[in-house]
């Protein structure tokens, strides 16, 4: 609880300070550049139990100022499902199924991290982002980072994402509870008009 408590401040005083300049070693999230099409596949653990589903977000450039957003979460239920459980939430509960893709809390750490594979950031010792290597995941390719949180004191894999530099979204996010995978969501196509 310590280490959630220590992330929130430090996402508070990052996102409270001017964002870091675009650089071209550096990831900016949510920095749409036109008309954009991504589509995801979404898997949640929970013990033996795997859910699975489609994320869709389409973004269009309308004018200057002006954009359109479009979201669609496919499910694939038996009869018995069809209730509630899905038609309101698609099984992933009250949250947007964009945050299982990227929690806002870190966002201002990421776009300060040099995409270089083997650079590390320090959350002020409430953990450490590493870049890895590069990977491709949808066609795409990006580099992976993965970032690690004290919990009882041991350092565990609390979330790993893949960023393209030249996308607005990750094209991989995979969060871990107790170092157990919980979430993966993985960009299946891109498209940009």
């Amino acid at each position: 609880m310590k280490t959630l408590a220590g992330v929130l401040a430090l996402a508070v005083l990052a996102l409270s300070r001017p964002a870091a300049a675009q650089d071209g070693n550096k990831w900016k999230p949510y920095q749409f550049k036109g008309s954009e099409r991504y589509e995801y596949k979404m898997t949640t653990l929970d013990g033996d139990e795997k859910k699975e589903c489609v994320y869709v977000l389409e973004v269009k450039k309308k004018g200057a100022e002006d954009w359109e957003l479009a979201t669609t979460v496919r499910n694939g239920v038996k009869t018995a499902q069809l209730g509630a459980e899905h038609i309101l939430g698609g099984g992933f509960g009250a949250m947007s199924p964009v945050l299982y893709l990227m929690n806002p809390l870190y966002g201002a750490f990421i776009e300060q991290v040099e995409l270089k594979d083997g650079e590390k950031m320090s959350l002020f010792g409430a953990g450490v982002i590493k870049v890895g290597a590069k990977e491709t995941v949808g066609g795409r390719s990006g580099f992976n980072c993965k970032l690690t949180t004290k919990q009882d004191d041991k350092d565990q894999l609390t979330w790993e994402w893949t960023v393209d530099p030249d996308l607005a979204l990750p094209i991989k996010s995979v969060s871990y509870e107790g170092g157990k995978e919980k979430t993966r969501v993985e960009l299946v196509s891109y498209k940009k008009d």
